[in-house]
């Protein structure tokens, strides 16, 4: 498989180190933060780096050197700190505060501050305003060694939001909005086109990046509500207050017909068009990466293509519905579009690759073999979720001869197969994905092979 854009990511171990060192300094100064580590281990399986948004230090001799040469660069400046980040990578930020001293720092991202003090029993202030875009909860301050726990929705700031008095009800309004779009209708053109007027409403009442981090918020839950795999794995991460903070990308799939459409609502939505993939002639498949940088988040667009469409911007560019159905449109035509009936094909996330599988498999959880084993990225699904098949659909494709009639007669019987929870493991801040094997275990998700 090629890319057919130029984004190439490479390893930066030397940012990575530079991170670990003073995350390391933390741990051994505050007995909270070492104690926390080893419960994400046991309970989540997840590391404490996977979860972080910042680390934090006083200047030092070389520190500034340090950052240069691994790769970061500065992102904001404020009174008495800079925050630097790393473009090419995927880390934590490093927030250097002026003059010297000796305190160190760690800012954990979770979905809810109020949850994370809930379970703990915790009794700490919560600074910034509800549903605002950044809040943080300082939890513990031990030998100079501090840890925060934050939420963050559209910015890059570190400074504590405060709205005004009626904000919090215009974010639930925006959230009702979304969650009560009609995602079934059966003209699908005109369900999207509302989904589509229902996201530049909301980019207009809140801004476009806390709207994507809304929209985001509800398409987890619509998976989470259709995914057994992601109902125990968020089980897990809430008995520790987390929530889903630990997201690496999230996967929709889409008909040809409806997929420009797609990316033009995600792009109200603030997302930014990164590299395409295609999968090569035999799996007739592509993808488009699209990313807002600034809410940290990132999409994999699926879409069935064909090899005269490789050059062309398929993104931008209206695609006729085919004849024959590869595996991510027959997926559309039985469940219904990603951002319709159908919801997300797959949440990927960050995890400890290995103790996932082995903790997974304790609940029942089946992982099926890994896509990607490298030092630096792992991947693996969980067994496919089987869902029922509307009958009408069916029916449907078997009039247009898109399905032979034993095909049919196992998706009234058996169901297909619908969504999964994907494990993945990153090191060195390698930010990209594997081009080799994607094509493969978009084959083994095929809904004819799984029925």
């Amino acid at each position: 498989m090629s890319t057919i854009s130029a984004f190439e990511w490479s390893c930066h171990p030397k940012a990575e180190l530079l991170v670990l060192s003073i995350l390391k300094m933390v741990k051994e100064r505050n007995s909270f933060v070492t104690a926390l580590e080893n419960d994400l281990s046991k309970m989540t399986s997840t590391r404490l780096f996977d979860w972080l948004d910042f680390v934090s230090v006083h200047e030092a001799p070389k520190l500034m050197d340090n950052l240069r040469e691994s790769g970061y660069v500065l992102q904001n400046s404020f009174d008495i700190c800079r925050v630097f980040h790393h473009p090419r990578a995927q880390l934590p930020r490093i927030v250097v505060f002026d003059g010297s001293g000796s305190e160190v720092g760690a800012a954990m991202l979770v979905d809810s501050i109020a949850d994370f003090l809930m379970v703990h029993r915790l009794s700490r202030q919560i600074e910034g305003s509800p549903f605002s875009h950044y809040r943080r909860s300082l939890i513990s301050s031990e030998n100079d060694a501090l840890f925060w726990v934050i939420e963050r929705r559209g910015t890059t700031s570190i400074v504590p939001t405060i709205t005004h008095p009626s904000s919090p009800e215009q974010y639930l309004l925006a959230k009702e909005k979304w969650q009560t779009r009609p995602r079934d209708l059966e003209d699908e053109c005109e369900a999207l086109d509302l989904a589509i007027e229902t996201a530049s409403k909301i980019v207009a009442l809140l801004g476009v990046n806390l709207a994507a981090c809304l929209v985001l918020e509800c398409e987890r839950a619509y998976w989470q509500s259709r995914n057994h795999a992601g109902q125990i794995q968020k089980n897990r991460q809430d008995r520790l207050g987390l929530g889903w903070s630990n997201h690496d990308h999230h996967t929709f799939r889409s008909s040809r017909g409806h997929f420009t459409k797609l990316v033009r609502l995600f792009e109200i939505l603030g997302f930014e068009c990164r590299e395409r993939f295609y999968a090569g002639e035999e799996a007739g498949w592509g993808a488009q990466v699209m990313e807002n940088p600034v809410c940290h988040l990132v999409l994999f667009l699926d879409v069935d293509l064909s090899p005269t469409e490789v050059e062309i911007d398929f993104s931008h560019s209206p695609l006729k519905e085919n004849q024959h159905l590869g595996t991510v449109g027959l997926w559309c035509a039985l469940h219904g579009d990603s951002i319709l009936q159908g919801g997300m094909h797959h949440l990927e996330a960050q995890f400890m690759f290995d103790e996932l599988r082995k903790d997974l498999r304790e609940e029942g959880i089946v992982m099926m073999d890994p896509f990607s084993s490298l030092s630096y990225l792992k991947q693996a699904f969980t067994k496919g979720e089987i869902w029922k098949v509307d009958p009408n659909r069916i029916q449907h494709l078997l009039e247009s001869q898109k399905l032979s009639d034993s095909q049919a007669e196992k998706f009234y019987k058996e169901g297909a197969i619908g969504s999964h929870l994907e494990n993945l493991q990153r090191r060195e801040g390698f930010k990209g994905f594997n081009q080799q094997n994607v094509s493969r275990i978009i084959k083994k998700t095929d809904p004819r092979g799984a029925a």
